[in-house]
């Protein structure tokens, strides 16, 4: 049932406005409020280039980076190329992990979709103490 209501609040935040960052921004709190996350970005597909830009951000911002990831590069990079979520519980123990917070103990990231092709990449990071 809290799934039914994640996805409810996802599409009403998408069918209330057609401003692309306020949109965004709306999926980024509802993650956050849905799932206590203090840092979460999405990032959108550069189609010319193959890499991923951080376009919203949640959390501190002295934590968000300007430096582009390219398609399989870290957690959000392989989501995006295998156009499936990947979970690293520990990221200390996947290769995968690129450090971009310290306190970082999992990531989740969740390519976005429209259609069959990928467009971006929520991804998800939890603190240790958390």
């Amino acid at each position: 049932m809290q799934k039914i209501a994640i996805l409810y609040d996802a599409s009403q935040a998408v069918l209330s406005t057609f401003a692309l960052d306020e949109v965004l921004n709306q999926i980024l709190q509802i993650a956050r409020d849905y799932f206590r996350l203090k840092n979460s970005a999405i990032m959108l597909l550069e189609t010319k280039t193959q890499t991923l830009r951080v376009r919203a951000y949640l959390g501190d911002p002295s934590q968000a980076t300007e430096k582009p990831l390219g398609v399989g590069e870290g957690v959000a990079g392989t989501a995006v190329k295998l156009k499936r979520p990947i979970y690293a519980p520990d990221v200390t123990k996947d290769s995968r992990y690129l450090q971009t917070i310290a306190e970082t103990r999992s990531e989740l990231a969740i390519p976005l979709m429209v259609r069959d092709e990928v467009v971006g990449v929520l991804d998800c990071l939890r603190q240790r103490n958390h």
